[in-house]
């Protein structure tokens, strides 16, 4: 009775430092929250956070990405029909206002009035 006791104990341990761990790939940032409020940031490599209390908000790729622009017709002053497109390349360099402060931010990097500037 003891002995399965005890090993149901240290597996309910194992168990739970594994969901501690988590592992973050190169060129993300994870932001981390305490009960659905942002606490930190977890930078790549293992982190440990205790499960159940602390869990992964948001992962935000830091790394440089290109958007493409749809395309646009215009007329100019002088009546000639002209078509623009554009690509974008930009780069998160800080992951928490990224997740926190703009909810689409691909959507909202397109269309410059739905975004709010975040200095």
């Amino acid at each position: 009775m003891e002995v399965s006791l005890l090993l149901l104990v240290l597996i309910v341990v194992i168990v739970y430092l594994f969901a501690s761990i988590k592992i973050v790939r190169q060129g993300y940032e994870y932001t981390i929250e305490y009960f659905g409020r942002f606490t930190s940031i977890a930078r790549p490599g293992f982190n440990f956070f205790p499960a159940f209390l602390y869990r992964v908000g948001r992962k935000v790729n830091m790394m440089e990405q290109v958007m493409d622009i749809p395309g646009q017709e215009s007329i100019t002053k002088d009546n000639a029909m002209i078509s623009t497109d554009g690509v974008v390349f930009f780069q998160v360099l800080e992951a928490a206002k990224a997740a926190r402060a703009v909810r689409k931010l691909r959507l909202c990097m397109v269309m410059p009035f739905c975004a709010k500037v975040v200095i």
